[in-house]
């Protein structure tokens, strides 16, 4: 059966774990959602760092304006001109894939370091970095950035009503979408998470394959500007009646790979 429904929030989330943006267009470009997810946080021995576990992550807001990613960590503003790859170049590791990233220069990583309390270095995804995603490919995207998975990230609004009503159900408190850092928001479809059977998926003029269901983790308990714990019922009750025998997986919303790039606005048509 074929569902239809609109865009009603785009996000993106330049470096990886730290406060998203929304934005009212998406442009969808060989390696995905432009700028989502292109910088990442390594610790000393370039392994990621993530707001599963360092929740400070999430202070850090994030902006891009002109030629610069801009970072907002406590009272400092850290600019990052993206116009000139990284100098240095190093291997870097997220979730077992281990691959070449452009190493930011000392007066960044320095002033993360000192707001984190935690040495670190900013990494940025650039023309030496090639994140394989293998069978997951189409004939126009065949890697992603620093995502935990494929390009794209959609949910839907219907699926978090369905959970809601069982967190009020039990008189627990509502989630919200920005705690499942989705990057497409799709509204209009009655039914929750139709979004899991979906074999293709299309927004406005652009096509998605490769479907692949995003399992959760403690994130979505938590508080979007302070990473601190807020509702560990949100993934307890998620759990309870989406998790299927035989897998460790708590899915909401589906990951997938664009079959084409282009342009995604708020209000274009999904077909599901």
């Amino acid at each position: 059966m074929k569902y239809t429904g609109k865009v009603s929030g785009l996000y993106i989330y330049p470096v990886k774990s730290c406060r998203g943006i929304s934005v009212t267009e998406l442009e969808i470009n060989s390696r995905g959602p432009a700028f989502d997810r292109q910088w990442m946080i390594v610790d000393e021995n370039n392994q990621f760092i993530t707001l599963r576990t360092f929740n400070k992550l999430a202070e850090i807001k994030t902006s891009i304006q002109g030629p610069y990613l801009h970072l907002y960590a406590g009272s400092n503003k850290i600019l990052v001109d993206f116009t000139e790859e990284c100098e240095q170049v190093e291997d870097v590791t997220i979730w077992g894939d281990t691959f070449k990233g452009g190493i930011e220069n000392k007066s960044i990583n320095e002033a993360l370091s000192d707001f984190l309390s935690k040495t670190v270095k900013l990494v940025r995804y650039q023309s030496q970095s090639f994140r394989d995603i293998g069978a997951s490919a189409t004939s126009v995207v065949k890697e992603t950035m620093f995502s935990d998975s494929k390009p794209l990230l959609l949910a839907n609004e219907a699926s978090l009503k369905d959970l809601n009503a069982k967190l009020a159900a039990k008189g627990e408190a509502p989630s919200v979408m920005e705690r499942f850092r989705a990057n497409v928001i799709v509204s209009g479809i009655d039914q929750a998470y139709v979004e899991d059977e979906a074999a293709f998926v299309s927004v406005g003029e652009l096509k998605f394959e490769n479907p692949k269901l995003c399992g959760r983790c403690p994130v979505i308990t938590k508080d979007v500007e302070t990473g601190e714990v807020v509702s560990k019922q949100t993934l307890i009750t998620l759990a309870e009646t989406r998790k299927k025998e035989g897998s460790s997986k708590i899915p909401f919303g589906v990951y997938l790979t664009p079959a084409n790039t282009g342009i995604i606005k708020i209000g274009d048509i999904v077909s599901l």
